[in-house]
């Protein structure tokens, strides 16, 4: 029985992309199959267009879908993050001053006492 299903399988091969997408298992395919068999009404449902099966398989990058990506994107969300990127390299770049001034400071007034001196003399 699994191996005529499997053979099934061969003939409607858009039967994959539901379950590489996640809508469906295959345990939910293979109890379609045995209740209903091979009937088409019950397959036309997972039939694939031609237009969207090529879709799927072309890897071709097109400056439609980007433009389609980007109209998805939240704009709030992008400037918010952008936000909190640069609160955090002014907090660094003051950091660094901070150090760098006061480095400088305490190096330029710091004088040794000499050993045998004490605070008074």
């Amino acid at each position: 029985m699994k191996e005529d299903f499997k053979a099934f399988v061969r003939t409607k091969p858009e039967l994959i992309s539901y379950v590489t997408s996640g809508e469906m298992t295959w345990q939910k395919f293979y109890e379609m199959w045995s209740l209903y068999g091979n009937d088409e009404k019950v397959w036309e449902k997972y039939k694939v267009k031609e237009d969207t099966k090529q879709n799927n398989n072309s890897e071709n990058f097109s400056f439609s879908s980007l433009i389609e990506s980007l109209k998805k994107v939240d704009m709030n969300s992008v400037q918010k993050g952008i936000k909190g990127i640069q609160k955090a390299i002014d907090l660094l770049q003051g950091l660094s001053l901070n150090n760098n001034l006061s480095s400088t400071l305490t190096n330029n007034n710091y004088k040794p006492r000499e050993i045998f001196k004490k605070f008074e003399d």
